[in-house]
This record gives structure tokens, C-alpha cells and sequence, in this order.
């Protein structure tokens, strides 16, 4: 949609000059970012994400046959999936990708029956960590739930949503992503617990403080990503082990003292820590002290720099520029590249913008994206449409 604002008057308006008709559903997923507690949900740890203000939204009616005619805002031409087609690739035994992966997958899952046309369109950056597929199998589980005329629980379409990316695309993905965005709540954050599968709306109100949240994509290329994530996967599941504990998070602090191995060690360290600054977040947010949880944003990003080792020059220098300025900032997400956030008062955002514009150029990287998440969203929803 050329950066131009989603709305559901827009959605329906590009729907009809499509197909000639109004849709019956129009559904929002939005994108999400985690404030703090990353590489802590595979060791049954706590993380804190919010809903943003960009999302996936998919427009759609059903048609008289089977099949599938979908038109993106990423794609240049449509695309028609046929039902013999969508049938033939879920009975076989390769992974599945792309568009037509995801439609197939969703509509499997749900016991679609229905063809459909479909308008999708999106402001969700793609790579930068803000879940851009979570929230298009989202979209497209309810789509598909509302042509077959069936409510869903919020626990099972979470599920279900990480399943598409496990079973049928073959991404190695946790719950906390469709967990933040099923659960978000406006004005809130979702304190996920890997461990129990629990999300909880806690209050995380910024605006009313004048403050405000922007993620800063680095736009550098995330290439250890997967197997530097699986190398951390690996490092403390040896540490668990050796400890004895279901998870790392269930180990004490004494425990970890006990590791004899300096990288296991400090990789335990980030993870136990880590997991108390979530709910020392929680608490300084409750309280309104933004200053300390911009102080608890520094101390998770070096946490996830010297302990965790997942951080880049890019990244580091990144938040030190504004960590030198009193703005709250950490590396957000898997590390290795991809963005960072930051926290300030709302009146600065020009002096943000000026100060990275000026480091970047100085230092001959690609200007980074600055997007304002003014407050935490709601989460998955049905608009504009019955």
C-alpha cells in the first residue's frame, strides 16, 4: 500500500476493486516486540512483549469452489492456489514455504473447506525481529476460522499458529510470539512464562508518562541468527543438564556458581538474570520509574553482549549512543543483527533521529529504520467487517 495507513475502510476498498464485492471478514495481526527477557523461553524462562502499531490484515470472502485467489501489497501479481494443489502439498513430505505454504498450512489446520478470495496487506518489516509471520499465519488461521463460520479459543489457535512454522514451514519457533499477539492488550504488556505456556496482561503505560518506545532496525543482515540460536539452544541445555533442572530458569544462583565451564557459566548467568529483570521491569513500570527501567534495559543489552554473546558492533554502538543520551536501549530479539529498542521521553524523537542519522553516516553504515510505537496495541482482532 506505498507506507500509505491500513484501515478497514481501506482493506475494503482495495477488496472490492478486486473482486467486485465487499468482503465478509477483515482481520488484524499485529507485529510485536519484546521489551525485555530474550534467549530465556527455551529454558522455561519469563519474557515481556508488547503488540505494535503495525500489522498484517487480511480482507476476504468466500468464493463458490475451492480454491484460493489471494492479491498481496508484496506481490505483483496474484496468485490462485487450486484446492488439488493446496491438497497435494500438505500430503507431501517436503517443507512447505512461502505464500502458498502458509495458506495451506492454515487452511489445513482449521479444516478449511472453503474457497476464498483474499486481500492482504502489510506493515510489519519483514526480518527485523518483529514476528512478521506469526502474525500472517495469525491473520490467516482466523481468516479461515470465520469462511467456516467457527470461533476459536485463544489457546488453541496460539498452538496453532506455532504449529505452522514447527510442522509445516519447518521454523524452529517458540509460543511467545502468537502468545503476545493473541493476549496484547492496549496500555499492556504480556508477561509470557515459558515453563507454564501462561500470558498475563501487566501494565506497561509509557504514554502517560511522556515516554515513548521506538525500535531502531539496524538493518544489518542477521546471518548467525540460526546457528548461532541453536549453538545458545545448545550451550544451555548442556548447562541444564549438568545442573540437573528441568529448565535453566528452575536452577538457583548458587547452582550456577557451581558450572565449571566459563562460556556455560556466563550463558546461565544471562539467563537467571534475566529472568529478574522482567520482573523488576514489571514492578519499575508499575510504579512509573522509567528510569530504571531504562536501567534495566542497559543491563539486559550488555547481559546479552558479553554473557550471551549475541549481540554486533553495530548493536553495541547502537544503544551506547543512546545510553550516553539517558535513552533506555537494548538489542531486541535473537541478536546477531536486527533491531534495537529504545525508550525516552516523546518530545526527543527528532533528537533520536538526528543522533543515529548523524553516527550511522559517520561510521558508513545504511541508515537505520526508526519506528514510534507510541503505546502497547491490542492484540488479534476481527474489524470493519460482522
Amino acid at each position: 500500500m506505498d507506507n500509505m495507513q491500513i484501515t478497514p475502510n481501506s482493506m475494503a476498498e482495495q477488496f472490492v476493486r478486486l473482486y467486485g464485492r465487499e468482503p465478509e471478514y477483515i482481520w488484524r495481526a499485529p507485529g510485536r516486540v519484546n521489551l525485555i527477557g530474550d534467549h530465556t523461553d527455551y529454558q522455561g524462562g519469563l519474557a515481556l512483549p508488547i503488540a505494535l502499531p503495525y500489522a498484517t490484515w487480511v480482507a476476504s470472502r468466500t468464493r463458490s469452489d475451492q480454491d484460493i485467489h489471494v492479491a498481496t501489497d508484496y506481490h505483483q501479481e496474484q496468485l490462485v492456489l487450486p484446492y488439488a494443489k493446496r491438497r497435494a502439498l500438505v500430503a507431501s513430505a517436503t517443507t512447505l514455504s512461502g505464500l502458498t505454504g502458509f495458506l495451506s498450512a492454515t487452511w489445513e489446520i482449521t479444516k478449511c473447506a472453503m474457497g476464498a478470495d483474499l486481500w492482504i496487506a502489510t506493515d510489519v518489516p519483514v526480518a527485523s525481529g518483529l514476528s512478521s509471520s506469526a502474525a500472517l499465519s495469525l491473520a490467516l488461521l482466523a481468516t479461515a476460522y470465520s469462511l467456516n463460520h467457527q470461533d476459536f479459543e485463544p489457546m488453541a489457535i496460539i498452538r496453532q499458529a506455532q504449529e505452522v512454522e514447527n510442522v509445516y514451514l519447518g521454523v524452529s519457533s517458540g509460543i511467545l510470539d502468537p502468545m503476545a499477539i493473541v493476549l496484547a492488550r492496549e496500555y499492556s504488556a504480556i508477561l509470557v512464562n515459558a515453563a507454564r505456556e501462561t500470558g498475563t496482561p501487566v501494565p506497561f503505560d509509557y504514554a502517560s508518562a511522556q515516554q515513548r518506545l521506538w525500535i531502531v532496525d539496524t538493518h544489518t543482515p542477521r546471518t548467525l541468527a540460526g546457528s548461532g540460536y541453536q549453538q545458545r539452544v545448545h550451550e544451555t541445555n548442556q548447562a541444564r543438564n549438568q545442573l540437573g533442572v528441568a529448565f535453566l530458569s528452575d536452577a538457583s544462583w548458587e547452582q550456577v556458581q557451581t558450572l565449571k565451564d566459563p562460556i556455560l557459566r556466563a550463558r546461565s548467568r544471562h539467563v537467571i538474570r534475566e529472568n529478574q529483570r522482567v520482573q523488576d521491569v514489571i514492578s519499575a513500570a508499575a510504579a512509573g520509574e522509567w528510569q530504571r527501567v531504562k536501567a534495566l534495559f542497559w543491563q539486559s543489552h550488555a547481559s546479552l553482549s558479553q554473557d550471551f554473546g549475541v549481540s554486533t558492533p553495530v548493536l553495541d554502538a547502537t544503544v551506547t549512543w543512546l545510553q550516553e543520551r539517558e535513552i533506555g536501549a537494548r538489542v531486541t530479539g535473537a541478536g546477531f543483527g536486527g533491531s534495537v529498542i529504545a525508550l525516552g521521553e516523546a518530545e526527543r524523537e527528532s533528537e533520536l533521529r538526528a543522533l543515529l542519522t548523524h553516527h550511522y553516516q559517520a561510521s558508513g553504515w545504511d541508515l537505520p529504520s526508526v519506528m514510534a510505537v507510541p503505546h502497547p496495541m491490542g492484540g488479534l482482532a476481527q474489524v470493519g467487517a460482522p
